[in-house]
């Protein structure tokens, strides 16, 4: 009996039955194979229900002849090529034919359940006995228990097996069908209750702790399923601890499904106290899975405690809800969420009918014992679209601007100003603050809230900005608020006054503030206001006056030191003014030009020649300086100017740009001339500062503000077809790059990972981590070649976990610009540390395997494999290019003796490790290659030396398989 589809389709009639059989006869080779039930099932063009009722048919007329036929189909299914005789009668002898089956496997750990088509084949298979059981409902009651008696013994018996395909095919597909038997309704429901009472036990009992996970996931699915039709499942509330239990499962996958299931549950009326009594039991659990290393995980439990918590106060302890309401600041979106919840949920009742300035100096209150700064955006999103009062903006607006009673602390007002003004960033853009990260998030524009957030702020920000004009933090949160208006709004009519009050309102602010951010924040809104045409007059009356009020201070401090070229024909003009207010008053006109400079070019007042100049005799007179000679500028000076010198080179260099595309032919070498002078003295001044500076924050600086240069006057500049633009261009010299290398991993490698990762060394990763982004940006973009940056890959795995996503970033980046450049950057990663471990261990390969530095070493290898394994077609270059570099690097080393190994065979170990990332087809010409490394069959051959060559040669040699044998 071959289970075959013919057997059961009975849509021929006879008549092309003998046509058909008439031409097989005389054309036996040209006869068409005979599908089986499972490929009818599996076949797109096959209804299920029809198929279903067409083997009712068939079990009716011949019933064993059926039975056999679905037994077939379950062997089959679990991937077994066996064939059960045609002669098999009943009773069946289920151990025989599983027995029997075992050996007919073409591939024991590859069948179709956890193939790539498993969530199609899974669907069908299902599905076709869900119709079947409707199908059979109809069948006579004896024979309809025997035909369940029959298949559900089988499927058990495929349960039980040792063999995983029978198991874990079988398990599918008998709880599916304890499924089905739930949802049927039948006369002899008190038969169909024994039966499935013996499926439970004999099923899911057996098989809900099983050792491989997929098993038991199937097993907590389908319970939930069950209880969610409570009570026809046939169980009592008591089962539900099975669920509970499997929050303790090994497996992420198992533990989520039961988290999902209990959270479904819970809210089932009749089963919530059994839920509450387990959920005490298993308190402790679920709070611990809050703080589990899978989101995913953490959420859920959160979600399923505040649901308890919702029935039952006692579930939580006052001091425990503390805890978990702060992580409403964790950077996973969903798990900040759940918080979020549960917050909401603890003050529901004592909120009821508050008004809504109770409500927020409730808010206002954990916002200031909870909050800190950066992390005030976070609070927002995890209350977006969950707390009402977060987008009651004029609610808001009425508390800032009347006087409250009790009356608002300043901490309150600031909370409340940085509550209103990201609520409306977040509720315009839809985007998430920067760091916090989730799934599938479709970001949309509001343009209704943007018109709403428009009308109620534009008409009051001006006294805002008045009322908060001595608090700067509140200052920077309210200069933000003009760049998510409506950008006609202030083109209306109606609307200039508003922007006039606005516009006169920040020019004072301007002027008379030094808050560096104030002012930086200030000059980004008034760049986008400068879009306006009725705003250009002031603003660049403001630039003006801001370039004349810092002139005037840089001669009036030069007059002090005798530096001016006129001091001696105006000194007297400022000799009633102290050093210390010249010195004040430079300060604050350089923080205000930085700021402008940054978004406003400023080239036309001439400014750079003076900037660059201040900053070259800095550099020369630091040493007099720091003897106690003449007085240089203040330290904070050194930091403006920098700044303001970056800027004029990137606004010059965009410039001549424009001017190079619209005028080739013309004569623009004096401009090119200056512009390239300017860049070397800028470069020669931070340099300096990189190698001699004593002042670390500034060397910081400078670093980035050499490694941005390097990007913006790229090299590749030399590539284009404009000669203007190829003369301006600039290559970091090797010395350059060297400096900055040894920079970086002077700064980098400072502290332990683990000491890194303390938060009381959070400032120094923050700037740690910014001068390496600089860095890798150079590699990302080619600027410098990839195998530079060798000597920082090198600490790739040590320092992953500060560090790891930055270099992951700039790895990924330099792959995709030159795949053979990039896989010989990861053979010299390699290398380097290789090199040094056989340094250390006198070239002796077996003792320098069994060292702590080579286990390291092969950590390394694997975490740089990864980033070659997301495409193995495009990424082939690049593994061919580093298997082929590590193995001629090998045969560098060949002996002269016949049966000494090459010194760095041992190197053939760190290459196993990239193996995985070869095509099938590719291992053939490695293995090739790897041929002209002889092995001497001799005795006195020391095999352990050549232990490296054997593994390597071992893992090659599994799948060389040709490509399309791979499906990929």
């Amino acid at each position: 009996m071959s289970g075959s589809c013919s057997e059961i389709d009975s849509t021929a009639s006879p008549a092309e039955e003998q046509a058909s059989s008439s031409q097989n006869d005389e054309n036996p080779e040209e006869q068409t194979p005979v599908k089986t039930l499972l490929q009818c099932v599996l076949s797109k063009n096959q209804k299920l229900d029809a198929l279903a009722s067409r083997w009712v048919k068939f079990y009716e007329e011949s019933p064993t002849a059926a039975l056999v036929t679905l037994m077939q189909f379950l062997l089959e299914a679990s991937g077994s090529q066996y064939q059960i005789p045609g002669d098999t009668t009943r009773p069946f002898s289920y151990g025989e034919i599983l027995q029997r089956s075992s050996l007919h496997f073409r591939n024991v750990t590859l069948y179709p359940i956890i193939m790539k088509t498993a969530e199609f084949f899974v669907h069908r298979v299902a599905g076709f006995f869900e119709a079947l059981l409707k199908a059979a409902n109809d069948l006579a009651t004896d024979s309809y228990n025997t035909f369940l008696a029959e298949i559900t013994g089988f499927l058990m018996a495929c349960a039980e097996s040792n063999v995983r395909p029978f198991r874990h095919t079988n398990t599918m597909i008998g709880l599916k069908i304890m499924t089905f038997l739930v949802q049927l309704k039948s006369v002899n429901d008190e038969e169909l209750k024994q039966l499935w009472m013996r499926m439970f036990q004999g099923l899911f009992m057996e098989c809900h702790r099983d050792v491989v996970d997929n098993i038991r996931l199937l097993c907590i699915s389908e319970l939930g399923v069950w209880f969610g039709n409570y009570p026809e499942c046939h169980l009592d509330a008591n089962s539900l601890r099975f669920l509970f239990e499997a929050l303790d499962d090994s497996s992420m996958e198992v533990k989520l499904c039961s988290l999902t299931k209990i959270l479904i549950i819970c809210r089932h009326e009749d089963l919530r106290p059994m839920c509450l009594t387990l959920g005490n039991e298993f308190r402790e659990l679920l709070l611990n899975l809050c703080g589990d290393k899978e989101d995913e995980i953490s959420e859920e439990s959160l979600r399923l405690l505040t649901e308890l918590h919702r029935s039952s106060n006692e579930i939580l302890s006052d001091d425990e809800c503390e805890v978990l309401e702060e992580l409403m600041f964790t950077a996973h979106r969903g798990l900040a969420q759940a918080a979020a919840e549960l917050f909401i949920q603890r003050r529901r009742e004592q909120m009821e009918g508050a008004s809504f300035p109770q409500k927020m100096r409730h808010l206002l209150q954990f916002f200031i014992e909870k909050c800190q700064q950066e992390h005030a955006a976070y609070l927002v999103d995890s209350l977006f679209n969950k707390c009402e009062i977060i987008c009651d903006w004029e609610s808001m607006i009425e508390m800032l601007m009347e006087d409250q009673s009790p009356v608002l602390t300043e901490d309150e007002s600031s909370a409340l100003i940085e509550i209103l003004c990201k609520g409306v960033a977040q509720g315009i853009t839809r985007e998430i603050p920067p760091g916090r990260y989730t799934k599938n998030l479709e970001i949309r524009p509001r343009l209704d809230v943007q018109d709403r957030a428009t009308k109620l702020l534009a008409p009051v920000l001006p006294q805002l900005l008045r009322k908060y004009a001595n608090r700067s933090e509140d200052l920077v949160n309210l200069l933000q608020i003009p760049r998510y208006f409506f950008s006609h709004y202030y083109s209306h009519p109606a609307n200039f006054g508003q922007l006039s009050e606005l516009m006169e309102q920040i020019d004072v602010l301007m002027f008379h503030q030094t808050n560096d951010r104030v002012l930086r924040t200030g000059a980004g809104t008034l760049r986008l206001l400068y879009e306006l045409q009725s705003t250009h007059l002031l603003i660049e009356t403001m630039l003006n006056s801001a370039v004349t009020n810092y002139k005037i201070a840089l001669r009036t401090w030069q007059e002090m030191y005798g530096v001016s070229p006129s001091s001696s024909s105006s000194s007297s003009s400022g000799s009633s003014k102290s050093p210390r207010s010249r010195s004040r008053r430079l300060l604050n006109t350089l923080r205000l030009i930085s700021a402008l400079y940054a978004y406003f070019d400023l080239s036309s007042w001439q400014l750079t020649e003076s900037v660059l100049s201040s900053l070259k005799r800095v550099t020369r007179e630091r040493d007099a300086a720091a003897a106690g000679g003449r007085d240089s500028l203040p330290a904070e000076a050194v930091s403006l100017y920098l700044a303001v010198g970056f800027f004029s080179l990137n606004w010059d260099l965009m410039t001549f740009k424009e001017e190079a595309l619209i005028n080739e032919a013309g004569n623009m070498e004096d401009s090119c001339a200056a512009l390239k002078k300017h860049l070397e003295d800028f470069l020669f001044v931070t340099f300096d500062q990189v190698v001699n500076g004593n002042d670390v924050s500034l060397s910081f600086r400078c670093f980035s503000y050499i490694c941005d240069l390097f990007m913006i006057y790229d090299h590749q500049m030399l590539d284009g077809t404009n000669a203007l633009l190829r003369s301006a261009a600039y290559e970091p010299s090797v010395n350059e790059v060297e400096i900055l290398e040894s920079f970086l991993l002077r700064h980098l490698l400072l502290l332990s990972p683990s000491d890194l990762m303390q938060d009381a060394h959070y400032d120094q990763l923050q700037n740690s981590r910014r001068i390496l982004v600089s860095y890798c940006k150079l590699v990302a973009f080619n600027v410098i070649p990839a195998m530079r940056a060798c000597k920082i890959f090198q600490y790739y795995e040590k320092y992953y976990l500060p560090y790891g996503d930055i270099m992951r970033s700039s790895m990924e980046q330099a792959l995709r610009i030159n795949p053979v450049h990039y896989g010989m950057t990861i053979f010299h990663t390699c290398l380097q540390l290789y090199q040094k471990i056989m340094n250390d261990n006198n070239d002796d390969g077996p003792r320098a395997f069994g060292s702590p530095e080579f286990s390291e070493l092969m950590n390394l290898a694997k975490r740089l494999g990864e980033t070659l394994i997301s495409n193995r077609i495009q990424n082939r270059e690049s593994v061919i290019t580093l298997h082929r570099a590590g193995i001629m690097y090998v045969l560098e080393s060949l002996p002269n003796e016949p049966t000494a190994a090459p010194k760095n065979l041992l190197f053939l170990s760190v290459l196993q490790a990239f193996v995985p990332q070869l095509l099938g087809q590719d291992k053939n010409g490695i293995l090739e290659l790897l041929q002209k490394i002889e092995q001497p069959d001799l005795p006195s051959c020391n095999r352990e030396e050549w232990q490296p060559l054997e593994g390597y040669r071992s893992v090659l040699e599994k799948g060389t398989q040709p490509l399309r044998e791979l499906n990929i």
